[in-house]
């Protein structure tokens, strides 16, 4: 028997409230933060939060194969791409239509000739570049991780400890030996903005969740280990502010995917909490896609209004994503496929 069902955290909050975090950290850092005028602890770098974006990215993905949401059949598989399209597509292509047609009326001239149309609209590109909407380059990021997800998810999925533990750990240090050397003897970019530069972000959200399968709830590890995450984070803070040459290493990738691994292990800890406050934060995290997206349209159509504006970039991409949650991604939303074999 198939039914359908959905399998979500009781604790889920946790994750939308440090969705939110992250998308509000790049909307300050696009409007003043990267100038400087916060103090360092609030003060998080766009890369450092789209990073974490990253790992809860793979956590996410991997909850649900290895909750039993997906199998690794064909079927399966496929209501994965189904779905993860529904997520991505329906807003991404409406904010490039406006984008194109606002660059469009402003300058008399099309942004993007029908050449450019494979890699602006489909991903099709190595390293990330998106002509309409900047902050686009993460979603084209994503989506390749979302093709590799179901190979990269085998060994999760295996009982023997030999794959789903030490295998993945060995792969994570490849990905890093492999970012140092094209660092240093091929000219790559420690900014990379490609799947390989970003892997380890969704491979430590990945092994995240394997590690914390199975584990209950528990009052102090979850203090623990979010201190340690918030520690973590305001330290790469302050090495990407006044140390930044240890910042753009091995050294500030390894912190923030151990900041990562602490989240997770936060959010399996978390008993959960029906707090006003706590809503409140998760509600952003609902619309931290719109507001993400939004943004990046925002500054790049009107810049002399929204560029180091905080003042008016937060309202205005908050109310947008809202709009975009109810008429763009509820509706795709509900469209999405999730079969689970029942006995």
């Amino acid at each position: 028997m198939i039914t359908v069902v959905s399998v979500v955290s009781d604790r889920n909050d946790l994750l939308l409230i440090a969705r939110g975090l992250a998308a509000l950290s790049v909307l300050i850092w696009h409007s003043g933060g990267h100038l400087g005028q916060y103090p360092f602890w609030l003060n998080v770098p766009g890369r450092t939060a789209v990073w974490l974006f990253f790992g809860i990215s793979g956590y996410v993905i991997a909850y649900g194969f290895i909750h039993s949401r997906y199998s690794l059949s064909a079927a399966s598989i496929k209501d994965f791409y189904v779905n993860r399209l529904l997520r991505i597509y329906p807003l991404f292509l409406l904010l490039s239509f406006i984008a194109w047609v606002t660059e469009f009326i402003s300058s008399g001239v099309n942004p993007i000739s029908i050449f450019d149309i494979p890699a602006q609209l489909f991903a099709i590109q190595f390293n990330h570049d998106y002509l309409l909407n900047g902050v686009f380059w993460t979603l084209g990021v994503e989506i390749h991780f979302y093709l590799l997800a179901p190979m990269l998810l085998v060994p999760f999925l295996q009982k023997n400890r030999l794959f789903y533990f030490w295998g993945p750990i060995l792969f994570y240090i490849l990905i890093i030996t492999w970012i140092i050397f094209s660092y240093i003897y091929l000219g790559w970019s420690l900014d990379g903005r490609n799947i390989v530069s970003c892997l380890p972000h969704f491979l430590t959200g990945i092994m995240g969740c394997r590690l914390v399968a199975s584990w209950q709830k528990s009052s102090r590890r979850f203090l623990i280990s979010l201190l340690g995450a918030f520690v973590l984070s305001v330290g790469t803070n302050y090495l990407y502010h006044y140390m930044p040459k240890y910042y753009w290493t091995p050294i500030g990738t390894i912190i923030v995917d151990v900041a990562i691994l602490l989240l997770i292990i936060a959010h399996a800890s978390w008993a959960g909490s029906r707090s006003l406050l706590i809503s409140s934060l998760a509600k952003i995290g609902l619309l931290s896609y719109g507001i993400y997206a939004s943004h990046g349209y925002w500054m790049r159509a009107i810049p002399e209004l929204f560029m180091d504006s905080i003042v008016l970039l937060f309202p205005v991409s908050i109310f947008c994503a809202q709009i975009s949650y109810l008429a763009i991604e509820t509706p795709a939303l509900r469209l999405k496929r999730v079969r689970i074999a029942t006995t």
